[in-house]
């Protein structure tokens, strides 16, 4: 290196640089000057790619017309290898081939060539810790929506379901996927869908299984009339503007549900000023022996002998007050020795109940936001906010175990119920998996009209893979600029959650979706980033293992979670109810309609500086933020109402409506800020998390 060199690299700073005067600059106010000159660089360095093709291509004419003439065949042969090679690079996944299931063969043909180097490419340590840390992060939703759809099925469907069905269907997406980086596994929108289908056979007084396996199957055969004429391409008229719209409903019900049941709880177990913790709590009796009870405390002529003799009227935890109320006044009267008015209270499970709730929800937001402190160093802050939703439900567990203790070893709060063996949490059926279609006579109009709700479930099925596995590739173009090397598997990712959902309802397993924070946290595992960069500049991404293992293992372990079951029963059913408060903060908080929505209180001069609220009036971003939230609420107020089954038409209107009607009310530049997608950059920003990537239902 001479002199020279020395001052071109000094000039090439200089050019790049902003000088500013001495002062106090806010870091909002510089922004826009930085954004100028990058918009600045840009153009120049397009300027000039542009000359640099121009005299490239004059010398190449010049040097072919001194060559000597080629022959016909010759010719020819360049020809349609330069057509293949610029097809191959300029080939848009989307367009359709013509053929039945043309797009399935063409995805398979190009993704099953890389299936050996899918699995080399993961021997490396870098693979192996993303895998540990995948398992910790799939594992506490599975066994979160597990406990859920256990509560709200009336343990039809349990955890023991839940983490078969995540590890069968994770095992065979990440070995058939065109995509493997994508992660499937529980999701909110399908388990509203099952509380949905369950409230349905409970009015019509059918069989859920029977009525919950034709569902399964008409999607099934939505799904692949949908890829058979290569109708992924429809994705591309879904914008934000319904996807968010979607997510608002979604994080309302994670909202609404913890506190129903806290409320519930409440109403069973008021809060009451003393307690006493002498009597049994051991649960020895049934349902039906507990509703039993009811008529046997109304009945003046039984001694206090029959009651305190009989077992199925010692269970004083599934006791409502006025049936305890009424038991311990028959026992007071009864006995020789009277019950004190201490003695006498039920110990209480609602007031712990709900510090669990809230507790569990308050250590996962707080470590949410620790990534943001000033604490410790950024890879201790990232694993904390990263891990912090397992940290809580751990915390909470030793917390009630802790209470247990001190309260004599008597339980005072639900737990998660799961089988003994590897058998159905439903105890009618017996060990028997497989649901026929004909286990129970259904009228006939019933069999049709369970197509309503496919036709739901497979909209939002469509919604959810083909959405993710779009925020996949834009991150994989980021490192291979042009192209994805190994292909993409919009047409085959979809068909095959498709047919795993016929499957779980042949065998009485929760059905399993794309699951969007999950699939980002996945990749972001597995990206490598620039360790050469300057001191001051951001990393950037160099490298992402695209490769099947990680998703094959991750799942695996959790298929062995299933034999951790004396482990899962101390989990308390509370704390699940907390996550499950925890994902609605977190859905609607990194939504760009929350956002509008808190701008609308704050001046405009406080805004950031974002494209969206600076380079659109106000009055039209409230306006298109009302809109959002006027077909929120008419969608909630169908969902609701006996008009139900008109809620998946009402959802797919929304994007012709988006189409043809916006624009007539917002201009094309304001509908690109407001509904545009966003751009991905190769820049490392360690400040933004997996739920503030996604702006789809968690």
């Amino acid at each position: 290196m001479d002199r020279r060199d020395l001052l071109n690299g000094i000039n090439d700073f200089l050019s790049d640089s902003i000088v500013l005067p001495p002062g106090d600059f806010d870091k909002e106010l510089l922004l826009p000057i930085v954004e100028t000159a990058k918009i600045k660089n840009n153009n120049a360095k397009r300027r000039s790619t542009r000359r640099k093709k121009q005299t490239n291509n004059k010398s190449s004419d010049s040097q072919q017309q001194q060559q000597q003439p080629q022959t016909q065949s010759t010719r020819i042969l360049l020809a349609q290898i330069s057509s293949i090679s610029h097809d191959k690079q300029e080939e848009d996944p989307f367009s359709r081939s013509g053929f039945i299931f043309g797009g399935v063969y063409r995805e398979m043909q190009r993704r099953y060539a890389y299936f050996k180097s899918d699995f080399l490419d993961a021997c490396s340590l870098h693979c192996f810790v993303s895998l540990v840390f995948m398992f910790i992060a799939c594992l506490a939703p599975a066994l979160t929506f597990g406990g859920i759809i256990a509560d709200k099925t009336n343990n039809l469907l349990g955890v023991n379901e839940m983490l078969i069905a995540s590890s069968i269907n994770g095992l065979l997406f990440g070995l058939m996927s065109g995509q493997p980086l994508l992660i499937l596994g529980p999701t909110g929108p399908f388990l509203v869908f099952e509380e949905m289908v369950y409230d349905l056979c409970q009015s019509l007084s059918a069989d859920f299984w029977t009525v919950r396996c034709c569902v399964s199957l008409w999607t099934t055969f939505f799904i692949i009339i949908l890829v058979a004429f290569e109708g992924s391409f429809m994705i591309r008229h879904v914008t934000r503007f319904t996807e968010e719209i979607f997510a608002l409903i979604i994080a309302l019900v994670y909202l609404y549900e913890p506190f129903k049941k806290l409320y519930k709880i409440f109403c069973l177990n008021p809060v009451q000023s003393s307690y006493n913790y002498d009597y049994p709590l051991a649960c020895s009796c049934n349902i039906s022996s507990v509703l039993n009870t009811t008529i046997a405390f109304e009945n003046v002529n039984s001694s206090y002998d029959d009651l305190s003799s009989s077992s199925k009227y010692s269970c004083y935890d599934c006791m409502s007050p006025k049936q305890y109320s009424s038991y311990s006044s028959l026992l007071s009267n009864n006995s020789s020795t009277p019950i004190s008015n201490d003695e006498s209270q039920l110990p209480n499970k609602a007031l712990l109940s709900f510090i669990i709730l809230l507790g569990t929800c308050f250590i996962s937001v707080a470590l949410k936001r620790f990534r943001r402190s000033k604490f410790f160093g950024r890879t201790t802050r990232q694993t904390l906010s990263d891990f912090g939703m397992t940290i809580a439900l751990i915390f909470m567990v030793l917390f009630d175990m802790l209470v247990t203790k001190s309260a004599g070893g008597h339980s005072l709060t639900q737990k998660i119920t799961v089988p003994d063996s590897i058998r159905p949490s439903d105890r009618e059926r017996g060990d028997i998996w497989f649901i026929s279609p004909t286990r129970e006579r259904l009228p006939f109009w019933l069999y049709f009209a369970s197509s309503f709700p496919a036709i739901l479930i497979s909209v939002v099925l469509f919604f959810e893979v083909e959405l993710t596995s779009i925020m996949i590739q834009s991150k994989l173009r980021c490192v291979h600029s042009t192209k994805v090397i190994k292909g993409t598997g919009y047409h085959l990712d979809i068909l095959i959650p498709g047919i795993l959902v016929a499957i779980s309802g042949l065998f009485g397993l929760p059905w399993i979706c794309a699951a969007p924070v999950r699939s980002i946290a996945h990749v972001a595992s597995l990206s490598k980033y620039s360790n050469t960069h300057a001191p001051g500049e951001k990393a950037r991404l160099i490298d992402i293992k695209d490769q099947r293992l990680t998703n094959i293992g991750v799942h695996l372990l959790i298929g062995c979670t299933i034999f951790a079951a004396p482990i899962i029963r101390k989990i308390p059913v509370a704390a699940l109810f907390g996550i499950f408060l925890y994902f609605g903060i977190v859905s609607i908080s990194g939504t760009q309609l929350f956002s509008r929505l808190k701008m609308t209180f704050i001046p405009t001069k406080y805004h950031p500086n974002f494209g969206y609220l600076r380079r659109v009036r106000q009055m039209k971003r409230n306006a298109y933020t009302f809109i959002q939230v006027i077909a929120a609420g008419l969608l909630i107020t169908i969902k609701v109402t006996r008009f139900a089954f008109l809620f998946p038409f009402i959802l797919v209107l929304l994007v012709p409506f988006r189409k043809w009607c916006l624009p007539c009310l917002f201009t094309e530049r304001e509908l690109t800020e407001l509904d545009g997608d966003e751009q991905h950059s190769t820049i490392f920003d360690d400040e933004i998390d997996f739920y503030g990537q996604v702006h789809l239902p968690i």
